[in-house]
């Protein structure tokens, strides 16, 4: 560390001592993104593409990255694959989320048929992945040919809502290969988030697949080397502390429980700190963590942060303490750790 670096450093440490000094003990308030990052960002993948197993998912586990992938349950590259998406080893249990991107690809006749398209993709999701029903998922529309999307916007919104979708940004200057071929490309929209405080996010179709047993390509195969490295440049932005990588679902909870929660303190004094987070959001639908920064007493060093069964140990840094708690109303307690 450079000499103006450490001056910098002990500075800042300074004005962060003050500002704790000069704020009640426990004052609280939401940070941007989780665990304090300066801006999020998401990867998606389309298609249900056989790439997404084959070569997506493993360079995306040896790096700790979430991603979400919109899968079609009725298409053919997905039922000859379909191990991979609900087996044993399935992409979801590895840790990805799936959206919704209608069961066949094909595009939609009618009112009827998209509530078949839409909803039976949701069902399917919703059967396969345990969890909380209702519960939000992500939705994407298919690209498809002219004149096969029949129902108008007010009646896909009305499916939309009665399914719990939620729409994901759109696909137009976000697609690899389509709109960027390069990774210093892809990278600029990370470093676009970055820069705004924002979220960013990249679409992707398929993934180059070398293996000579593998046959063809997958639609928009991103080259495998432009991949790496972009999935490179995001850990490197992550493990500096300005990107927080997750699924579109986690990123638009936290979004929306950030901007519609406040923290009120119960009570607080040199020993104890009790405080609760009320939501205008429905906490059945909206249950991310969100991350919270507590000013608690001087001579604290460690902190003890329970919310009903969640129980976490936390560092204590210039007066503040840092930590996840849900915006469910639950009392949060936050003792003095010896």
């Amino acid at each position: 560390m450079s000499k103006l670096n450490f001056i910098i450093m002990v500075l800042s440490a300074g004005i962060l001592n003050i500002a704790a000094a000069n704020q009640e003990i426990g004052t609280s308030s939401i940070t941007k993104w989780q665990n304090d990052k300066k801006a999020c960002f998401l990867l998606m993948f389309d298609d249900s593409w056989p790439s997404h197993y084959q070569v997506a998912v493993p360079e995306l586990l040896e790096r700790d990255i979430v991603a979400t992938f919109y899968v079609n349950p009725g298409k053919g590259e997905y039922k000859s694959c379909i191990k991979h998406w609900e087996g044993t080893n399935a992409v979801w249990k590895q840790g990805m989320a799936y959206g919704n991107h209608t069961m066949t690809h094909q595009g939609v006749k009618d009112f009827e048929d998209a509530e078949l398209e839409i909803g039976g993709c949701d069902d399917y999701i919703l059967d396969i992945i345990p969890g909380k029903n209702p519960r939000l998922i992500s939705w994407a529309q298919p690209g498809v040919g002219k004149g096969k999307w029949n129902i108008s916007k007010e009646e896909l919104n009305s499916i939309l809502a009665k399914n719990n979708l939620i729409n994901r940004p759109t696909f137009t200057d976000h697609g690899a290969v389509y709109h960027m071929q390069k990774s210093p490309q892809m990278l600029a929209l990370a470093d676009k988030a970055i820069s705004s405080g924002g979220m960013e996010y990249l679409i992707i179709h398929g993934v180059e697949r070398r293996k000579i047993n593998w046959g063809y390509q997958d639609f928009w195969a991103l080259n495998q080397d432009v991949y790496r490295e972009v999935l490179d440049g995001l850990v490197e932005r992550r493990d500096r502390g300005d990107l927080w990588i997750t699924d579109h679902i986690s990123y638009y909870k936290y979004d929306q429980e950030r901007d519609n929660s406040q923290i009120q303190i119960i009570s607080s004094n040199k020993d104890k700190i009790k405080l609760k987070i009320t939501s205008s959001l429905d906490s059945q639908l909206y249950d991310q963590p969100l991350t919270i920064k507590t000013v608690v007493p001087e001579n604290w060093q460690k902190c003890t942060v329970s919310q009903g069964s969640r129980i976490s140990s936390n560092d204590v840094k210039n007066g503040v303490v840092q930590y996840d708690a849900l915006p469910d109303e639950s009392e949060i307690i936050l003792t003095m750790q010896n």
